[in-house]
């Protein structure tokens, strides 16, 4: 099987020729080491390229307009707006912190307008992916998802916290509206001819549990997050979630929106992945639980690998797993670490497994 292939089988519930390697690739040290460069953007070509390098199958590549990355480079701690109408401070790579956000009340939102999807432009960081994809691994659409939005970018978390309460016809009129938008660059995504699967990003938890209560989410963002994934579905490829944090308490309801694969497992908010391969074997394909926090940054080669053999022994048995860490790749992890992650799973995740039980 080529990457492309080993990773549809797994996050479609089937057994591939090994266990499939996920990563995002955050870290410009990552990139210097490995590709001997740096780009000021989160390129397209230079991510297919690093993947493949690597040894990882998968390459993430957003639409353009992904709140966050920049589509065009600003100097550090340089203010600037994006085309949603958010403000930031240049502090980080790929993915930059809001400073300010567009929305504050109902008159703003009156005033308000979503950006145009269909552009020039929308797609070039997937289309520079996809030309340079030479060695046909999986290329992920990323798009993120209303929850995100109306948390991050649209509205701060303050401004939505009130809102659910004071206008709670403002919360719905916004996500409905985003989630147009996003089909409508979903489609224009999938039109290039090279989306595999599409991802999307909505952080519903932290660490220690959900942002709002489990009501809330159901009252204001399971069905607009459900529309979303049962209109990319529609295109015939498979959705992914990335959720990060402790989301036991409402998991149930969104598998049942669909999503094939749920990433990142996140460990260290207590993400079980055998609990997860158990209870929803056949349904989604669990993509994760490697702790990025601890054992990839402070571990040994040694640690990692074991950490790693864990999450085989545990998620690998019948296929349906993707190995990933729990979030990304980024710059306090060691080289060493990142190799140890992918050379275990080329070594010991070739089905059928040596370990087939715990």
């Amino acid at each position: 099987m080529n990457s492309r292939e080993r990773f549809l089988t797994a996050i479609r519930g089937g057994t591939p020729d090994r266990i499939p390697v996920w990563e995002y690739l955050f870290s410009r040290k990552l990139q210097k080491e490995v590709m001997g460069y740096n780009t000021e953007l989160y390129d397209g070509a230079t991510q297919a390229k690093m993947a493949a390098r690597l040894g990882i199958d998968v390459i993430w590549a957003p639409v353009n307009g992904f709140c966050g990355i920049e589509d065009e480079p600003h100097a550090p701690d340089e203010i600037y707006l994006d085309e949603w109408g958010v403000t930031y401070r240049k502090n980080g790579w790929p993915i930059i912190s809001q400073y300010n956000t567009p929305v504050k009340c109902r008159d703003d939102w009156k005033n308000y307008s979503i950006p145009q999807a269909d552009i020039p432009g929308r797609t070039k960081i997937l289309k520079d992916a996809i030309l340079a994809n030479d060695e046909d691994l999986a290329i992920v659409a990323g798009l993120l998802g209303p929850f995100s939005m109306m948390t991050w970018y649209l509205m701060d978390f303050e401004t939505l916290s009130i809102s659910l309460f004071t206008d709670p016809d403002l919360v719905h009129e916004m996500t409905e509206a985003f989630v147009d938008w996003a089909l409508e660059a979903g489609r224009l995504a999938h039109g290039t001819g090279g989306v595999d699967a599409f991802h999307i990003s909505d952080d519903w938890g932290s660490t220690a549990g959900l942002l709002i209560s489990p009501q809330q989410f159901r009252e204001f963002f399971i069905q607009p997050f459900e529309r979303l994934v049962m209109g990319l579905k529609s295109f015939g490829v498979p959705v992914i979630m990335h959720n990060d944090g402790n989301i036991w308490e409402i998991l149930e309801d969104l598998v049942n929106t669909g999503i094939d694969a749920y990433h990142p497992v996140e460990r260290a908010a207590s993400m079980d992945l055998e609990e997860i391969k158990r209870k929803y074997v056949g349904r989604i394909c669990p993509i994760g639980n490697v702790n990025n926090k601890t054992t990839m940054v402070t571990g040994t080669p040694e640690d990692v690998m074991r950490e790693t053999l864990d999450c085989i022994m545990i998620g690998g048995p019948g296929g349906g797993y993707v190995l990933s860490t729990d979030h990304s790749l980024h710059d306090d992890i060691p080289l060493e670490n990142v190799m140890a992650l992918i050379e275990t799973v080329r070594k010991y995740g070739k089905y059928p497994l040596v370990f087939s039980s715990r």
